[in-house]
């Protein structure tokens, strides 16, 4: 009996390794792993999030930018992170629902920005500081968003990685543009973040999903990283981690020397 106990743990082990693991990429482009990340670019203070300004502030003060990256119903890429712009520009539609001509008639808040198509963004950034993509889930139009994205990517001079929650993303990447960097992005809703339920929120929070995404880095919400399924992934494979979101600058320094990456909000490092 003893024997087939040990088997089976052996077993459940073995499965555990096997759907969690990473990529472990060795040699990462120059400048990234030594950059803040502005989360939605610098904003604030009048200046919206992911709008061409924050973006453009981040790029003079030397910052990475982190950005968003929806498709709409024409199969534009929208630079947004909500999946409506009731929160940003006060109208109650949803991006993948709307024309980008109709999204470019709204303004973000008071400030004069409309939502950047993710073409403007990369011009306005130029290739000064490196960027993080998020890919925000398109469902049946995944393969759309991904193809369309690295594609954009591609004639772009910067530097840049690729993350997303959804690993069906992340696994188009791993198919067809293997060589690009891909970090996949998980929180414990059990333990502080977003609310979130289901079995869905429970295999991301434990990063059982890697299997699919096989990512080169995890971006973690550094305020739930307490489950024992991230400890161990950290401890056995040593990735590289991206913290978000910092708050704080107290918060910034306390996480230096236990994440390689940190995006940041509403201060400046």
């Amino acid at each position: 009996m003893a024997g087939i106990v040990g088997m089976g743990a052996l077993l459940c082990l073995a499965l555990w390794v096997y759907l969690t693991a990473p990529r472990i990429r060795r040699k990462w482009p120059d400048g990234i792993l030594s950059c803040a990340f502005a989360h939605r670019g610098l904003h604030g203070g009048g200046i919206p999030e992911n709008s061409l300004a924050a973006f453009e502030l981040a790029a003079q003060k030397g910052y990475g930018i982190e950005l968003d990256v929806r498709l709409t119903r024409d199969g534009c890429l929208a630079v947004h992170h909500d999946p409506t712009l009731k929160r940003t520009c006060g109208l109650d539609r949803a991006i993948s629902g709307m024309r980008l001509e109709e999204i470019k008639a709204c303004f973000l808040g008071s400030s004069g920005e409309t939502v950047p198509t993710f073409q403007e963004a990369l011009a306005c950034v130029r290739g000064r500081t490196p960027l993080i993509v998020e890919l925000k889930t398109a469902g049946k139009r995944n393969a759309e968003l991904a193809r369309k994205t690295y594609d954009a990517l591609c004639s772009y001079g910067g530097k840049w990685v690729v993350e997303s929650f959804d690993p069906r993303l992340l696994r188009w990447f791993r198919k067809n543009a293997p060589q690009a960097i891909r970090g996949q992005l998980a929180y414990d809703p059990r333990l502080g973040g977003p609310p979130g339920k289901g079995v869905g929120y429970w295999f991301l929070a434990n990063l059982l999903m890697n299997c699919l995404s096989r990512p080169d880095f995890i971006a973690y919400c550094h305020e739930t990283d307490r489950n024992l399924s991230f400890r161990m992934v950290r401890k056995l494979f040593h990735p590289v981690m991206v913290a978000w979101t910092v708050q704080s600058a107290e918060q910034y320094r306390r996480l230096q020397g236990r994440y390689d990456i940190q995006i940041f909000e509403g201060f400046e490092p």
